[in-house]
């Protein structure tokens, strides 16, 4: 019985270790890729101040950066956390695996004494040949002895070993907490140079509040743009609607798997432009800078780096290309009884009618004002507009 709870504690240990490795490799990825999106962010800063014009999409991405450095530090803290905790833990394992040890040691002296006592002694001898029911059943006894014996130098063996893992183990996370404790005073001043330049941002907000009137006419340019879209995917689908009630089996066939295809490949599906960040979420929030003014988006808008291409994120066919008001030009593909539309292009590659692969070329974004590339994108379930990132995996 203590043979196999020794061996389920090796084994917990094992399994306390991957457990907590998961936890903290998940926690390395999310901080990698907040310090990507840091750096995206940055450049796009960069592409607007060599316009040195104040814009929402430079206050937006301002107060971005704040909000990013707060995550990074947060993650520094949850694994510094993390890390002190697995330290705490390796240290109590350590002890425990050095017990365990001394223990067995201390048994295997027991059998061995037992052992060598009964082979050197020739009354004991004679009395486990007595008590023997033959010569191989003695012989059996003394290699089972010996057998014994080899088990418990396995186990003090495989035990050192884990012993040994278990101490790298902990000197590698006295060391990564060491260095997250210098990146934590590292963000911290980050965040305390940022907060600094909130006064910028005040600055930057006045200088959009005076443009009042030109803002208040952006908001209303938007509505219209989106007003537009809104009405040509109604179109679409009252359209579709009435295709549906003619289509054959064959076809209506096709297009729920084309339906069912794209509801599987929820969250799977790639973003419609590489390197790319979010700039503005998905539903109604308050406007930046004007008072008491709400904005909607049925979709998001993503600042594109280096590349202004626009790619398909799924099969489908192009139901329709349009000009969008103060927002280039539109393209809205359809996907069985899902669409998807992206906007604010300025050159299209496409054709009404042309069927589209995941990744295929649709064209590319209009530059905006403040130099800065960005694309508006939504995906639809029929009639309900839905919100992209719980579709997209970037």
């Amino acid at each position: 019985m203590k043979i196999i709870i020794n061996i389920a504690l090796v084994f917990l240990f094992s399994v306390n270790f991957i457990f907590s490795q998961n936890k903290i490799d998940i926690l390395n990825n999310q901080k990698k890729e907040i310090l990507k999106e840091i750096d995206d962010n940055n450049k796009q800063i960069d592409i607007i101040n060599k316009s040195k014009k104040a814009t929402i999409n430079k206050l937006t991405l301002k107060l971005k950066s704040i909000e990013l450095q707060n995550r990074l530090l947060i993650n520094i803290k949850n694994q510094i956390t993390e890390i002190s905790k697995n330290l705490t833990e390796t240290t109590s394992q350590v002890d425990s695996l050095s017990s365990l040890i001394d223990s067995r040691r201390t048994e295997l002296i027991r059998i061995y004494k037992s052992y060598f006592k009964k082979l050197k002694r020739k009354n004991d001898l004679l009395i486990l040949l007595l008590s023997s029911n033959s010569i191989n059943q003695a012989y059996t006894r003394l290699k089972m002895y010996k057998n014994l014996i080899n088990y418990f130098n396995q186990q003090i063996s495989l035990l050192n070993e884990n012993k040994v893992e278990l101490e790298q183990k902990r000197s590698n996370y006295v060391l990564f907490l060491k260095e997250l404790k210098l990146k934590e005073n590292e963000y911290q001043k980050t965040i305390t140079t940022l907060n600094k330049e909130k006064n910028e941002l005040e600055a930057t907000k006045r200088d959009l509040e005076k443009k009042k009137i030109e803002l208040t006419k952006e908001i209303s340019n938007k509505k219209k743009s989106l007003a537009l879209i809104d009405n040509e995917i109604k179109r679409i689908i009252e359209e579709n609607a009435k295709t549906l009630k003619s289509m054959n089996k064959e076809n209506t066939k096709r297009y729920n798997e084309l339906s069912n295809i794209f509801k599987e490949n929820k969250g799977k599906l790639p973003p419609p432009a590489i390197n790319s960040n979010v700039l503005n979420y998905f539903g109604e929030s308050n406007h930046p800078i004007l008072k008491n003014v709400k904005v909607k988006n049925n979709g998001i808008d993503l600042i594109l780096n280096n590349s202004s291409d626009v790619k398909a994120i799924h099969k489908g066919e192009v139901k329709k290309i349009f000009n969008v008001p103060y927002g280039g030009r539109a393209i809205i593909i359809r996907h069985g009884e899902y669409l998807s539309v992206y906007s604010n292009l300025s050159e299209v590659n496409v054709k009404v009618g042309q069927l589209v692969n995941a990744g295929d070329n649709l064209g590319s974004v209009m530059k905006q004002t403040d130099n800065t590339l960005v694309l508006h994108f939504e995906i639809w379930n029929e009639k309900e507009p839905e919100n992209p990132l719980d579709w997209l995996k970037f």
